[in-house]
């Protein structure tokens, strides 16, 4: 039997869980369900043009998808929706893949359905985690690579755009980006067509000042394609040659290089420089400046350059969103280890306890860690090493009181997301570090 990923996400709101869903939005059951006829292929678009946007961009999605299957999420559905997991696992998945589309959509899904918007919202919120988990589940099951997992979504576009109710027709439109890909790529390989000629065509068949419409249509498609795939910021951010944008360089450190649209000059790591006695890259950390802290955590006495200080920005800050896709990294800029070994070193625990209080104070947060080398050595060797880095600090957290729900892991990854040239002494130095990523908020 052939595989029908909109059957098989569908499949997961059952009665049971469209009545849970039903009382904790405050909607009724009828409207939840006719609701969910439309999240769900709304959702499924989203992610299917993502995922067959390019290779990098699959790659994303099929690390992300593997990701969140691995967590067990079908096994307790019920439970993750009751203490709300469910929607805070989807808030920042829907906000990845939908952007500013996500909330036009969930007021369409309202007028449709006839509940409230925030409640179609909420539903999308609870469709994405469900969608990519379904998508990771497959993929496993089958041995997807990048391109299988392409070529698997691409085969489900027509059945996806095709299921949605004829009342909310209007939504595919946000979507109808890929069949102008699909016309210029065709047009690319059969050397029949170009967006030349195809405009010349068009040319052909009208008069006056109409053909200008094709060229128009035309380069309105691409600036659509450019604002979807990139969220509309990439293009207009200008570059910094002083500073390092540390928490825009991956995408939770399992996928290509591509920026967070998380990313402004919040979380932006100052410079510094390599101490010649021990090797260790030194961070500026500016002035120190005092943070209260929430739920009577107390205070901290941190740089305002400091890790401390970015993390409790982004925390506090209810616009930003958790991208559980490319990652919200923060380097642990105070945490070092003996040179070539997985042994910390004594200045490294105030920072450490720093991530406890932080970590204590905000209990609906989670953090996963992630361990790095430079490139010098042997490449297996390095991701030993930093998966030793990342599960010692993991374990000091641990030790200092930190609960087991607000940690999600400790994964090395070697000499991989370099966030500085290891050409240098500087950039190596830089590179050999453990940082931290906020999985939920």
């Amino acid at each position: 039997m052939s595989f029908n990923l909109l059957e098989v996400v569908k499949g997961q709101f059952n009665n049971d869980l469209i009545s849970k869903a039903a009382s904790m939005l405050g909607e009724s059951e009828g409207g939840i369900s006719k609701a969910i006829s439309g999240v769900v292929p709304s959702v499924l678009s989203g992610l299917i043009s993502k995922g067959t946007s390019g290779a990098n961009a699959a790659e994303e999605v099929l690390s992300a998808a593997k990701e969140t299957n691995r967590g067990g999420l079908f096994s307790n559905l019920s439970g993750l929706l009751g203490n709300g997991d469910l929607l805070n696992k989807g808030t920042g998945l829907l906000q990845s893949l939908l952007g500013d589309k996500a909330s036009g959509i969930a007021a369409t899904i309202s007028n449709f359905s006839g509940i409230k918007s925030s409640s179609a919202n909420s539903l999308m919120s609870m469709a994405a985690p469900l969608a990519l988990s379904s998508i990771g589940k497959h993929a496993t099951e089958n041995n997807l690579n990048a391109g299988g997992l392409m070529n698997m979504l691409s085969s489900q576009k027509n059945t996806v755009a095709n299921s949605l109710p004829s009342g909310l027709a209007s939504i595919t439109s946000l979507f109808s980006t890929s069949k102008i890909g699909d016309m210029v790529s065709s047009a690319a390989t059969s050397g029949k067509a170009t967006v030349s000629n195809i405009y010349e065509r068009t040319e052909n068949k009208t008069k006056g000042i109409s053909w200008l419409l094709p060229l128009l249509l035309l380069a309105a498609a691409g600036i659509l394609i450019w604002w979807f795939l990139l969220g509309g910021k990439q293009g207009c951010t200008s570059k910094k040659t002083d500073v390092i944008d540390t928490t825009a360089i991956r995408t939770n450190g399992e996928g290509s290089v591509s920026n967070n649209a998380n990313t402004d000059a919040s979380t932006i790591i100052s410079t510094g420089k390599v101490d010649t006695v021990t090797g260790d890259f030194v961070y500026d950390l500016g002035k120190m400046i005092t943070i209260d802290l929430p739920n009577n955590g107390g205070k901290l006495e941190v740089g305002e350059n400091s890790t401390e200080a970015k993390l409790l920005a982004f925390l506090n800050d209810g616009s930003k969103f958790v991208d559980t896709i490319k990652g919200n990294w923060f380097e642990l800029t105070n945490v070092k280890f003996k040179t070539g070994s997985s042994i910390i070193t004594e200045e490294s625990v105030a920072q450490i306890k720093n991530m406890v209080l932080i970590a204590k104070s905000y209990p609906n947060a989670q953090f996963k860690l992630g361990g790095y080398t430079d490139n010098t050595g042997d490449a297996a060797k390095n991701v030993v090493l930093s998966q030793k880095r990342a599960e010692i600090v993991l374990a000091k957290l641990k030790e200092f009181g930190a609960t087991e729900n607000s940690l999600a892991g400790a994964k090395g990854y070697g000499q991989e997301w370099p966030i500085g040239d290891n050409i240098t002494a500087e950039g190596r130095a830089m590179n050999r570090r453990v940082a931290v990523n906020v999985k939920t908020k």
